[in-house]
């Protein structure tokens, strides 16, 4: 098991060499700071109508919370997309394409094991990536609002509209944050199987970001309304549910084993591919 991790580090060391895994952290934050001064400037546009419609206090919810709830909504899923994919459909194919996988094999070392390091290695990086984007619009959010003051939780989609007070809004934001960060490794897998093709690091990125992209707009067009469950963005929301004062748990919970069951599909058709690739002549 120590050896594992030890391989583990590695991979996540390898990683995190690359400059372009730092792309999507330099990008948020420079988006965050933009939104950041536009609130300030403009006000927090339907959340603060969401508030005056539901006869709160504007002053009191116009907090770190809800600022950067904000935040998130408006970037997570297009530049989430976009970086995860860029990240994990590279993690294969980059090395395949440069020939380190014919050396990593010569070695007494599995493909399972190979793949399944890389695996943990993306999804690991997804999970990170969105809490980073998530925590530091909260902490630049303290350094605009200050500490305390009310969260104004809205999900338009699923129709949710809750206030919290500071203490429970944390808890609210920290769940549903870590929640947004399981959903995203869905996205993170796609990239991740097409990787395990013979094609290039960069086709595999595009193939896994317009299929995202497809997906997000099949389900918004209302064409689609008859057959919302086949599509992975759609369950990907189960997140925004945490947010509600009463979640409802079964639907929370479907959408929660859809996008563990689409991971644990697309790791094991990815790894079908892989073995069956003629790495070593």
């Amino acid at each position: 098991m120590m050896l594992f991790f030890q391989q583990w580090s590695g991979e996540l060391l390898k990683l995190f060499a690359r400059r372009r895994t730092y792309i999507g952290f330099g990008v948020f934050i420079a988006l965050e700071l933009l939104i950041f001064w536009l609130v300030q400037v403009k006000g927090m546009g339907p959340i603060q109508q969401a508030i005056l419609g539901s006869g709160e206090n504007v002053d009191h919810y116009f907090s770190a919370l809800t600022v950067g709830m904000i935040v998130v909504s408006l970037s997570v899923f297009f530049l989430g997309a976009l970086y995860l994919t860029l990240v994990a459909g590279d993690i294969v194919a980059k090395e395949g394409e440069d020939g380190h996988l014919r050396l990593l094999l010569a070695r007494p070392v599995s493909r399972f094991r190979v793949l399944l390091l890389k695996y943990l290695t993306c999804t690991g990086y997804a999970f990170f990536l969105i809490q980073f984007l998530a925590w530091t619009a909260f902490l630049l959010g303290i350094i605009l609002r200050g500490w305390g003051g009310g969260f104004c939780a809205t999900v338009p989609e699923l129709e949710i509209l809750a206030f919290y007070d500071w203490g429970h809004g944390v808890q609210k934001y920290a769940t549903a944050m870590a929640g947004l960060g399981v959903a995203m490794t869905s996205i993170s897998s796609l990239a991740f199987f097409f990787s395990c093709f013979p094609i290039k690091p960069a086709a595999a990125t595009i193939t896994a970001l317009s299929y995202v992209l497809v997906d997000f707009i099949l389900r918004t067009s209302g064409f689609m309304e008859s057959y919302q469950h086949l599509l992975i963005t759609r369950h990907m929301g189960f997140w925004g549910r945490l947010l509600a004062e009463t979640p409802d748990w079964p639907l929370l919970l479907r959408g929660l084993a859809v996008v563990l069951a689409t991971n644990v599909s697309l790791f094991a058709l990815g790894y079908a591919v892989f073995e069956s690739r003629d790495l070593k002549s």
